[in-house]
């Protein structure tokens, strides 16, 4: 690929933040992907659990924690959580972040 070739989830977390697009060396798994899902950030994949991308898929499309607390079947406290991680995880500080992140890797 041209561009950015990444190193490791930290650096397209950082990239993704400064507006760059998250680029990396295609891997023998990212080839047999055939979803659209499975072919998310390089980040993503190997950082976040199944259950935190569900989730972070959710925010980056606008659901309040109590909308992805019923749609996902779990607590609202269980949600808070898997979002404290994915922030802890990605290095961002926000909400917000974590759906512009999303956004801008393509989960969303």
């Amino acid at each position: 690929m041209n561009g950015i070739n990444a190193t490791g989830p930290a650096e397209l977390a950082h990239q993704a933040r400064q507006g760059l697009p998250a680029r990396r060396r295609a891997s023998s798994a990212d080839m047999l992907a055939s979803e659209p899902d499975a072919a998310l950030s390089g980040a993503a994949a190997p950082v976040l659990t199944p259950r935190e991308l569900d989730v972070l898929k959710l925010v980056a499309k606008g659901l309040s924690n109590p909308d992805i607390a019923q749609q996902l079947f779990l607590s609202e406290h269980t949600v808070h959580r898997h979002l404290a991680n994915i922030l802890r995880k990605l290095n961002l500080s926000s909400r917000a972040a974590a759906a512009a992140w999303g956004v801008r890797t393509g989960l969303v």
